[in-house]
């Protein structure tokens, strides 16, 4: 009577989608060996394309796991596999682990192409097997950086993957000659494009474009001229102070398609304008993908202890500058840089759009805190108003309720301006022949002794002290304008430090007169266009806080007192010290504008 074959799994992987008769080519080898030893496959399991360094992700290798552990219902006591490197190369701990599980509920692990006897021997010999096949993903790993890393910074040719939005792939010959353009449409499908520029065909997401040549050199060139167009939008808007948000609002409203999606969002935005490639630049190691090594900055292999994708510290990027069609200037990048850098030191302040013209100019003179901005909402609609922050924060024991109409007053500012500017009549010329002779006089003068700040540092810190125990109460942590307080408060602390700092106060720049009048005249036209109302409103906002010193506003009184220059002369010198020594502060005297000013509860 001929024996029963022992029921048994088969399990088949590939690692590349590129191996197309690896997994054909197993199967065959194993169903072959099972009918000559008396086994017999009931079900296959097969990863498709999937790297064995790490069982993450195989949902076949884990499902005949579970399968195997599953109490009376597994069907098979053996599983067969073409050899240890198809069944993992996870090395001999995590190898092992799963063999182990398997042998707990009975399931004998078979690999027909290693002739692995049984015994202690066998044993033995499987552990090795199994270390050399975690040894040669680890030298493939290590050889395929030191190919990319020559590739990039050699050869100065792009790596694979679609190319980033505004861009295409063109691939061209070492002589120069262009070979073919990839572009990467919405959708994910590609368009490729003959030497001649001509469109030759639609590639399919799941399509392979085809192999190129070791030879060939991948550029990026300028793509879909409404996507360069994007970019260059991008980066003006960052570089004139918007936020990620406002440009956001603004592409969508535009109903610009973003890359691979059909809305904006935060994200994709701040990736563009981080990527140093939209100057010119070939940028390696942003990420890293490997599961076995990440890269140095010199572009040595770095062994990786978490096998997830990783965003890489700026510090190891790998920029090689000059390979390509720029598609901005280095220098709207760098000032786009820049602009970031200052809106994530200043935390919300920063906001050019949706902030209130006097934000971080109202202070009440009661209880010390700023008034904020914000927004009631009755029947008749939203009105904005400045709110006290003392009472906000800590109730009628710390000050009365106060509210202002932001309306009502931002125009009494903006008159008190108009009033500035009518005072000097016809003498602007010689407001800025008075400037102009105070800052060369100022330059010529003993340097002053530098002023104590440490008094105001100490009043600064009492702020920051009651603001942080402001929030770490329960009712109030999530307060948006106490974290804006904070922001407000560390900001001015710093600024004391910087000031206090300096032994002696700067010099005056070493500017032409010519340069001085010039300089003149463009900030009084600036005051002038944002007077007529015909400035953005961030710009506007600047203009005023570059002017106005300081308001402060009696609750009990019900009076506001605008702190400003004595003359346009004076403005003009205090904007030059601040542009010289980037402190907010001069020397020159204030006229105090006082009125009694409506508090609508």
């Amino acid at each position: 009577m001929a024996k029963k074959a022992i029921a048994a799994a088969g399990y088949a992987r590939r690692s590349s989608d590129l191996q197309e008769r690896s997994v054909p080519d197993q199967k065959a080898y194993v169903e072959k060996w099972a009918t000559a030893n008396g086994y017999r496959i009931v079900r296959w399991y097969v990863d498709d394309a999937i790297s064995g360094t790490s069982t993450k992700g195989r949902d076949q290798f884990e499902r005949m796991i579970a399968d195997a552990e599953s109490k009376g219902r597994c069907d098979f006591e053996a599983v067969l596999c073409y050899d240890i490197s198809r069944f993992s190369r996870g090395g001999t701990n995590e190898t092992g682990y799963y063999l182990h599980r398997l042998g707990l509920v009975g399931v004998n692990a078979i690999f027909p192409a290693e002739g692995i006897p049984e015994g202690d021997e066998g044993e033995l010999l499987q552990g090795v097997k199994s270390w050399q096949a975690r040894q040669y993903s680890v030298k493939l790993s290590r050889d395929s950086i030191r190919g990319q890393h020559s590739t990039v910074t050699v050869r100065k040719s792009a790596m694979g993957g679609p190319a980033p939005y505004g861009y295409d792939r063109q691939y061209i010959t070492p002589a120069g000659s262009v070979l073919r353009t990839i572009r990467t449409l919405p959708d994910g499908r590609r368009e490729e494009f003959g030497a001649d520029g001509r469109r030759i065909r639609i590639i399919d997401k799941c399509e392979h474009i085809g192999r190129k040549m070791k030879s060939d050199i991948v550029r990026l060139v300028p793509g879909e001229p409404g996507q360069v167009e994007a970019v260059r939008r991008i980066f003006e808007m960052c570089a004139d102070g918007y936020g990620f948000r406002n440009i956001v609002i603004d592409l969508n409203t535009r109903g610009v398609s973003g890359p691979r999606r059909t809305r904006w969002n935060r994200q994709a935005v701040k990736t563009i304008l981080q990527n140093p490639c939209y100057y010119g630049s070939l940028v390696w190691n942003r990420r890293t993908f490997g599961k076995l090594h990440g890269v140095e900055a010199d572009g040595t292999p770095r062994r990786k202890t978490v096998v997830e994708s990783t965003r890489n510290a700026r510090s190891k990027w790998i920029v090689i500058e000059n390979v390509h069609e720029p598609i901005i200037s280095k220098q709207l990048f760098e000032k786009a840089q820049a602009a970031m850098e200052e809106r994530r030191g200043k935390g919300g302040l920063a906001r050019p759009t949706n902030r209130y013209l006097l934000s971080g100019l109202i202070r009440c003179s009661h209880c010390g805190f700023n008034f904020w901005g914000c927004v009631v909402k009755n029947a008749k609609g939203d009105h904005r108003y400045y709110v006290d922050a003392g009472y906000r924060a800590q109730g009628i024991k710390v000050c009365r309720s106060t509210s202002i109409s932001t309306e009502a007053l931002d125009e009494w500012v903006l008159a008190q301006l108009r009033a500035l500017m009518l005072a000097e009549g016809d003498g602007w010329n010689d407001a800025v022949e008075r400037f102009i002779e105070s800052v060369v006089e100022a330059g010529r003068s003993p340097r002053s002794r530098p002023r104590d700040t440490s008094k105001e540092i100490a009043a600064v810190e009492q702020r920051i002290q009651a603001t942080v125990t402001l929030l770490t109460d329960g009712d109030l942590s999530d307060l948006p304008e106490l974290k804006e307080r904070l922001v407000q408060l560390k900001n001015q602390r710093q600024e004391l430090v910087s000031r206090g700092a300096a032994a002696i106060e700067a010099p005056a720049a070493h500017t032409s007169v010519t340069d001085l009048r010039e300089w003149a005249h463009e900030r009084l036209d600036q005051l002038q266009r944002g007077l007529a109302g015909k400035l953005p409103a961030h710009e506007l906002r600047n203009m005023v806080q570059a002017y106005v010193d300081r308001i402060e506003i009696a609750p009990y009184k019900q009076i506001g007192t605008i702190h400003l220059p004595c003359s346009l002369a004076d403005s003009l010198t205090r904007g030059h010290v601040s542009r010289v020594t980037s402190s907010s502060s001069s020397h020159s005297c204030r006229v105090d504008v006082a009125t009694r000013l409506a508090s609508p509860r």
